[in-house]
Parts: structure tokens; C-alpha cells; sequence
């Protein structure tokens, strides 16, 4: 009978080298990755072999088809579902450590891609902040302002985020 595990994993876009790099410590350990669901929190390892592998987020709108065949070429594999704006590829390797952003700007855009993502939602957590201030409203309304409040702050906490690591990576010029 197979060693299964069963892992819950918060990680942030901002920051996806947490999540890669605790994904290639598992394999190194012997626990393979064979299922992630649960929008990406919940990780699923079968006990086997250490393996070298490498793991990277990808954060993609719109995808097309060529999207997923460019990187099948390169022999990386897609793990879960392909439902989702968050892509997570993995590839064996012996020597040198793969990667699937060779540049900063590419980088750079993968966060804008989600720095706009979250500044589109941010204008549907007022309209309930804007009920609870109606003299009318109820304890359904002040909840949904309370709700709102909280994520507004979260909102803007991920763009402060998603600046600062932009900032840093223009900074570093990590592959540069």
C-alpha cells in the first residue's frame, strides 16, 4: 500500500517562490506531488524516490493553446487543473535549475497581470460599504461593510505587496 500525504499550503502570489520552493523540498524528501485542488492550497504527495524537480508559478489570464504546447515542448508539465488563472509547472532536471522566466520584465508582467486582476475587484467591495453608511441599512449591510472593509484592507495590502516586489525585482535585476 502506498504512503500518501496530504498537505495544506497557503501561499501568495506575490510571493510564489515560498510555494516553488517548498514543492522541491518535498520531492527532494521522497513525497511527489500527484494531485493539487482546492484552489491551490491543498498539495496531495505520494511516498517514492527523491527526485530533482523544479516548480514554477505561472499567473495567466488568457490563455491559449500554444500557452500550454510551449511549455510541453520544453518538457515541463502542468500540475492540476488548467480551470484556473494560477499555473503551476514542474521539470525534472540534473544539472542546472530550470526556469520558465529567464528575464525580470517577464516577471514583472506576471504581476501586473495579477496587480490588475486585483484592481478590478477592489470597486466591488464598495458598493456594500456604501449601503451600510444608508440610513436604512440593517445588520445584513453593516456585516457586508465590515466584510468589504476587511478586504479592502487585504486588497491593498497584495498591491503594496505586488509594488514592493516589483520594485525589487527592478532593483536586483535578478537575471541580469
Amino acid at each position: 500500500m502506498k504512503e500518501i500525504k496530504t498537505a495544506w499550503h497557503l501561499w501568495w502570489g506575490w510571493n510564489p517562490e515560498k510555494i516553488e520552493n517548498w514543492l522541491e523540498k518535498m520531492e527532494k524528501k521522497g513525497w511527489n506531488l500527484f494531485n493539487v485542488d482546492f484552489n491551490y492550497i491543498r498539495f496531495k504527495f505520494e511516498k517514492g524516490e527523491s527526485r530533482k524537480i523544479r516548480y514554477c508559478v505561472d499567473y495567466q489570464i488568457n490563455v491559449h493553446n500554444n500557452y500550454f504546447e510551449l511549455f510541453k515542448e520544453d518538457s515541463w508539465e502542468l500540475v492540476g487543473d488548467k480551470a484556473a488563472p494560477w499555473y503551476i509547472w514542474r521539470k525534472t532536471y540534473e544539472n542546472e535549475k530550470p526556469n520558465i522566466y529567464t528575464d525580470t520584465k517577464s516577471l514583472i508582467e506576471r504581476n501586473n497581470r495579477l496587480l490588475k486582476t486585483v484592481v478590478i475587484i477592489i470597486p466591488t467591495q464598495l458598493a456594500p460599504l456604501y449601503l451600510a453608511f444608508d440610513n436604512s441599512s440593517g445588520k445584513i449591510e453593516l456585516s457586508l461593510a465590515i466584510f468589504s472593509f476587511i478586504m479592502l484592507i487585504f486588497f491593498g495590502y497584495v498591491i503594496v505587496q505586488l509594488y514592493q516586489y516589483n520594485k525589487k525585482l527592478e532593483q536586483n535585476e535578478i537575471f541580469n
